[in-house]
């Protein structure tokens, strides 16, 4: 075979992988158009609303004063990068809502999420803030809070224990072509899912345990509990740290280690604690969810948290 033969032959294969990419991502994003797909949204929150902080304890942080929306909800920044509308200065009474997308509120519109309900509850008087950022573990929600308090303070603090609180995030930039390509996104998402093994229920169970049992869990545990002790001290802030159960099944729980975890740092370093699992029990575990591909507590599940958090917070009774 000539050299022209072969040029020729290796142009027509890379205009046919070119041509293929390109009908495959056109497939992808008509498919997805109805922001129903997790994966595809989790990316386009990650493309729109996320920006690398300075700070190399914390992640990513949320653009300020931006609006997306996602999952067919609209996610708003004000001025601070926190989900909601700006705080209210004048409160006599401030909580601080902080974890993962949880704390967020992912899916759930923001009047329905954990923040939004205790606001209703607590009324004009108090101020809740939304201090949530979706994938980081624990000790990198603490941090953004040590940042965030620096322009705001808070009189408590709900901190959202979740079984991903000990997961490394490592805060990276994905590469050029998983951030530009939906296509691409959903191949590593895949990949990702593939080769962690995590498969099933059992598999489940064991992952969550090993990330909970494992020497760089319980640093991460213990860091973000030491961070929280030294703003008690210096702040007067109470701290309530609320333990969010793995949802798949609340009435035959089979991850009560998280929770028991939880419950003995929360003790050791004398925080309040509270466990929301007996109150979600009995209904089918699918009632508590977004959606049947999304697992993240729906309104009616934050409706059921926020009533066991309200009697820790002190503003209730002012």
């Amino acid at each position: 075979m000539s050299m022209r033969v072969l040029l020729k032959n290796v142009g027509l294969m890379g205009a046919g992988v070119v041509l293929a990419f390109l009908v495959g991502e056109g497939v992808v994003r008509v498919n997805t158009a109805n922001q129903e797909n997790y994966a595809i949204e989790m990316w386009r929150y990650a493309k729109t609303l996320k920006v690398q902080s300075q700070n190399e304890e914390i992640g990513h942080v949320h653009l300020k004063n931006a609006a997306e929306t996602l999952q067919n909800v609209e996610i708003r920044t004000n001025s601070l990068g926190l989900r909601g509308g700006e705080p209210n200065r004048e409160a006599t009474y401030r909580v601080a809502v902080v974890g993962d997308s949880l704390a967020l509120g992912w899916g759930v519109p923001e009047e329905q999420t954990l923040s939004g309900q205790l606001q209703a509850q607590l009324g004009p008087e108090a101020d809740v803030i939304n201090v949530g950022v979706g994938n980081r573990n624990v000790e990198q929600s603490v941090s953004h809070w040590l940042d965030v308090k620096q322009q705001i303070s808070a009189d408590a603090l709900v901190v959202l224990v979740s079984p991903r609180a000990t997961v490394e995030f490592t805060g990276r930039n994905a590469n050029f072509l998983v951030e530009q390509s939906q296509l691409f996104a959903l191949v590593s998402t895949s990949f990702q899912q593939i080769f962690s093994g995590e498969f099933g229920e059992n598999a489940l169970v064991e992952g969550y345990r090993r990330h909970w049992q494992s020497e760089e869990g319980q640093k991460v545990l213990k860091r973000a509990f030491d961070k929280l002790a030294t703003v008690r001290e210096e702040d007067g802030t109470d701290i309530v740290i609320l333990s969010i159960p793995e949802p798949h099944d609340f009435n035959n729980y089979k991850f009560g280690f998280i929770g028991q975890k939880a419950q003995e740092l929360s003790q050791a370093y004398g925080f309040q604690y509270v466990d929301p699992l007996p109150s979600l029990k009995g209904p089918p575990s699918e009632e508590f969810w977004v959606s049947e591909s999304d697992l993240h507590f729906n309104g009616r599940a934050f409706e059921i948290v926020a009533q066991d958090v309200l009697p820790y917070l002190k503003g209730k009774n002012q």
